[in-house]
């Protein structure tokens, strides 16, 4: 098998898949595409490298995902498939948090983020602070989510610990939704 940067970071992909981020390594990748870890520095320097190639290759996916039109539907838009990303790659979040994002995809989609808040109103000086929590917000609801589905029973006896009362359940899809619209209702603020 001839060995490139795509054919690396899709194998690191399947081993996040299978065995989560502790497990990725490049002596686990060489081993899962036969060759000897030698072979990976030509295309990675380390595994930090490697991270960010994989966080570049999750971003690559979302720009084809989404086009550029009406600002608050791209950015709803947006959200979606970043957040379903981030569901379809295990341990996605860590991924991106353990990542910097200096990568040409990765670089795109904040600009495509930060244009979009620009166009809803928000004011330049305010932009790079919304870009952030919007991106914080759909990390942390997918960090929760994953937590969350692990173990069913553990949201509803959260909820009923807390607020001492039954939990109505809602979907995940209607709670990433109403944090998105919450958002939005606070970017209005910022472009006063």
């Amino acid at each position: 098998m001839e060995i490139s940067l795509e054919v690396i970071v899709r194998e690191a992909i399947a081993i996040l898949n299978r065995e989560g981020l502790e497990k990725l390594s490049m002596r686990a990748l060489a081993g899962a595409l036969g060759v000897k870890a030698p072979a990976l520095y030509w295309h990675i320097k380390n595994k930090q490298d490697l991270i960010d190639q994989i966080a570049e290759t999750m971003s690559a996916e979302m720009l084809t995902s989404c086009g550029l039109g009406n600002a608050q539907k791209y950015l709803f838009e947006f959200a979606h498939v970043y957040r379903q990303k981030l569901l379809e790659v295990r341990d996605g979040v860590a991924v991106f948090l353990n990542s910097y994002p200096s990568t040409p995809a990765r670089c795109e989609t904040i600009k495509n983020v930060m244009i979009s808040l620009l166009h809803i109103g928000v004011k330049e000086k305010y932009c790079l602070i919304a870009s952030g929590m919007f991106n914080n917000y759909v990390l942390s609801f997918v960090a929760d989510e994953v937590i969350f589905k692990a173990n069913p029973a553990g949201m509803p006896a959260f909820i009923n610990t807390i607020l001492g009362t039954d939990y109505e359940k809602i979907s995940f899809d209607e709670q990433f939704d109403c944090g998105l619209n919450v958002l939005f209702a606070g970017f209005k603020i910022l472009a006063q």
